[in-house]
């Protein structure tokens, strides 16, 4: 057993050591500053005039600001090919990453490693450790979005010794690792001494010194050995580990900070793949491969170097990772479309895994669409965030509305012990790799599991302590195995491992999550864009299509309707279309909605009329088209000309139907009804000028009438009345009312944005207080009542 405060004496020991890890550093000094645009991409050129000394701790910038800084530093003689990092602190210690201070740091003009609060030091690359060599760095610095001035305050050329960081990365996890087991397990009992053999190996009489870092290094090799002498266990669980980033295309930031978000974390990705050759890393999202392309080329280009050498994995499928609530069938189809297509056009890559760690649930329709897109496995975390239920299930067949079956496994890694749940945002510490084990419910079917991690939401990604994490894991022997790898190799060895299981569970039906209610309805002008999108850009890919099919010499518009696509994919992902991101990005939004409005209604109107160009119609008449897949009779609303009043359409049966001036959303329009028109077809209406027909409404501010019902409205504007003629019945039961306006409170546990708690409905406010009520309209097709209400002060 350890001896008294055995526990106490090695926290302490490791809370110290990190300082040891760096045995010289030298001041990086005569930092100049200048303004920055965010779209700046490669550092210009300044005048004189145009730099400002900048002292370390100063203040600069002021909310969603950018700037340059500039230094100079010399690598020393004796530093020459040794491990050496430029360290410099932005933000402000204890701020989250995502909304902190960020930066890009730039090495003789190239851009080489994101800086955050996550990511201090970038290691730097052998060609640039020559002694003597002088460096010139720029740093293009973003204050963050957490409404601060920006924080730059230390700045440092360091050496790192790799014996120190080794022997401190893997006695953290030893200690981590024993602190899991029981006292009485005698694997406890010898890893405790183990550490404790190591710790008496550590010369500390000089810390720092040369004897002190010759027994550091005797100290790592003993502890190897020693945890070495463990063997493992022929039923030790696996945990794959993939490094991966989260990035929001939009939350609380916007689509401009995403683009430069990428260019820090996937330069990030690159700088550590350089100097630990068993790192993988995931990005899945095509829309952030767009911008990096766009953007900074030469990232790209790197990018496209590991995604050919296996060590960068394009997976996931989708353009954006989007929400599956809202987005319609069809969109859910084009996020793949487009994905996959943009995947296999850029890298050559056919995506095999749909990856979703963050949307608020998921539709029943899924297994189907994923599968037709030539996908084969589903990943989530999401749904361990439900309210009440725990889902029964983590590895799993999900079946869906048709029967079509797809693998899905659920990461269970959990950071800290009482995490409530499953995290896309793993560490790789032994303690936290052995949660993924612990947490997951399949043990007696499988033991083959995934984790990621890697700072994430705001981007930022793996750090070098999570690699030298998993580099320690190796010396385990007693803990799960962790072996880093791709999502899509994990995939294909699960299923090929429970593929004949029966044991297996199969989940027929959706995947709902119990929180985050609040999302169907969060932002209902950016969900309205959305379908009023969705069905423009679907009726305007038919009608080109027909028209390219049967009109000599129409093209296919590709260009503007893809444009118009990805700008409304774009905006279904799963913290935009939801309604839960800041004020600014429903701003960008309805400006990228009003461009696919315009878009849209080109192709649609120039198809249109080149299919009209081949029907036989006289001057003056209408062509009526119906892009549903049934025959329809409807109202059908066209742009109002003066030529119209008094007239009616008449159909080639020789129906009469009047035609009524109308406003929609502020233009004027004209309505009137038509019948049968068919399935993806057409009808050709005469215009013909007529008496005046009355209508057969009648309509008052108290009572609306037609044909098929008798409405009445009481002295607070609700329907005390609905009377279906037809079947001679009363639809409301009786004292019960129509249309009545009732405010609730507005107060959920958290997240205002995405949550309707259960206790809702327990502070109810009915709006009574009818302020002014008028006929607004009463024609021949349509009557409107127009009603107002106080509440408040609204």
């Amino acid at each position: 057993m350890p001896g008294l405060l055995w526990e106490d004496k090695v926290r302490n020991r490791l809370a110290e050591f990190p300082r040891f890890i760096y045995d010289a550093s030298i001041p990086i000094t005569g930092w100049q500053v200048a303004d920055a645009a965010w779209d700046q991409r490669s550092i210009p050129a300044l005048s004189p005039d145009e730099l400002r000394p900048f002292e370390l701790g100063d203040r600069w910038g002021g909310p969603n600001e950018w700037r340059w800084f500039f230094a100079k530093c010399t690598i020393p003689p004796e530093w020459e090919g040794k491990k050496v990092a430029v360290y410099l602190f932005f933000g402000r210690e204890g701020e989250w990453e995502a909304t902190s201070s960020e930066a890009l740091l730039y090495v003789n003009g190239k851009p080489l490693q994101g800086l955050d609060t996550r990511h201090q030091e970038a290691v730097l690359p052998a060609k640039y450790v020559q002694g003597g060599r002088e460096l010139d760095l720029a740093v293009k610095a973003f204050t963050g979005m957490n409404f601060k001035e920006g924080a730059f305050t230390q700045a440092k050329l360091v050496k790192i010794n790799p014996a120190a960081e080794e022997f401190y990365y893997l006695l953290r996890n030893a200690f981590r690792a024993a602190l899991t087991l029981d006292e009485k397990d005698p694997v406890f009992i010898k890893v405790a001494q183990f550490i404790d053999q190591a710790l008496l190996t550590v010369d500390y009489r000089k810390p720092g010194s040369e004897a002190f870092y010759a027994s550091v290094a005797q100290a790592l090799e003993k502890l190897k050995e020693d945890l070495s002498s463990i063997p493992a266990s022929e039923l030790r669980p696996v945990v794959v580990g993939v490094g991966h980033s989260h990035i929001d295309v939009a939350w609380l930031w916007q689509l401009l900070h995403t683009r430069e978000k990428c260019s820090r974390t996937f330069s990030t990705a690159l700088r550590l793949m350089e100097q630990y050759p068993e790192f993988i890393y995931i990005q899945s999202q095509a829309q952030l491969y767009k911008f990096i392309k766009e953007d900074y080329p030469d990232i790209y280009r790197q990018i496209k170097e590991q995604v050919a050498a296996g060590r960068w994995e394009v997976n996931g499928g989708m353009w954006v990772e989007a929400d599956c609530n809202v987005t319609s069938g069809e969109s859910l189809v084009r996020q793949f479309l487009f994905g996959t297509r943009f995947f296999e056009k850029e890298f050559g890559v056919n995506c095999n895994t749909l990856w979703l760690p963050d949307v608020f649930g998921y539709s029943w329709a899924l297994p189907q669409i994923i599968k037709k897109s030539g996908l084969d496995y589903f990943m989530t975390i999401k749904i361990s965030w439900s309210q009440f239920n725990r889902f029964p299930y983590d590895t799993f067949r999900w079946r869906g509305i048709d029967g079509t079956e797809v693998l899905t496994h659920f990461i269970t890694t959990k950071n800290r012990p009482g995490d409530r749940a499953y995290t896309y945002n793993g560490f790789t510490d032994a303690d936290v790799v052995k949660s993924a084990w612990d947490n997951y419910q399949q043990k007696d079917v499988n033991n083959l599991l995934l984790s990621a991690y890697g700072w994430g939401d705001g981007g930022g990604g793996v750090t070098r302590e999570m690699l030298e994490n998993a580099r320690a894991m190796k010396y385990l022997n007693f803990m799960p195995e962790f072996r880093l790898g791709s999502v899509g190799d994990f995939f294909e060895e699960l299923d090929a491992a429970v593929a004949d299981d029966p044991r297996l569970p199969v989940w027929h039906g959706e995947l709902y999550l119990e929180l985050h209610r609040g999302t169907y309805t969060s932002q209902g002008r950016t969900k309205r864009n959305n379908r009023k999108s969705e069905f423009l850009l679907s009726n305007a890919e038919l009608y080109s299509s027909l028209a390219h099919a049967l009109v000599p010499g129409f093209v296919y518009p590709h260009g503007d309707i893809n444009r118009a696509w990805e700008l409304v994919l774009t905006n279904q992902f799963h913290d935009i279309i939801p309604g839960s991101s800041i004020g600014s990005v429903y701003e960008d939004s309805e400006q990228q909605y009003a461009e696919v409005k315009q878009l849209g209604s080109k192709v649609l109107e120039e198809a249109a009329n080149a299919l009209i160009s081949e029907m036989d119609v006289e001057a003056g008449e209408l062509v009526v088209f119906n892009p549903l897949s049934w025959e329809r009779s409807d109202l059908v609303l066209t742009p109002w000309r003066d030529e119209l009043e008094g007239a009616v359409v008449v159909d080639d049966d020789g129906s009469r139907w009047p035609i009524q001036r109308t406003e929609v959303e502020g233009e004027a329009k004209a309505v009137f009804w038509v019948e049968n028109v068919p399935a993806k077809g057409y009808r050709v209406l005469k215009i013909e000028k007529s008496a005046a027909s009355g209508s057969t409404m009648k309509v008052t501010t108290s009572s609306m009438e037609n044909d098929f019902f008798l409405l009445t409205l009481d002295e607070h504007g609700r329907l005390s009345r609905i009377y279906d003629k037809v079947n001679q019945r009363e639809v409301l039961a009786p004292g019960a009312v129509g249309n009545a306006l009732i405010a609730f409170e507005d107060k959920p546990a958290n997240w205002d944005a995405w949550d309707i708690d259960i206790f809702y409905q327990e502070k109810p406010w009915e709006i009574t207080d009818l302020r002014d009520a008028r006929v607004l309209e009463n024609g021949s097709e349509k009557a409107v009542v127009g009603l107002r209400w106080q509440f408040m002060d609204s």
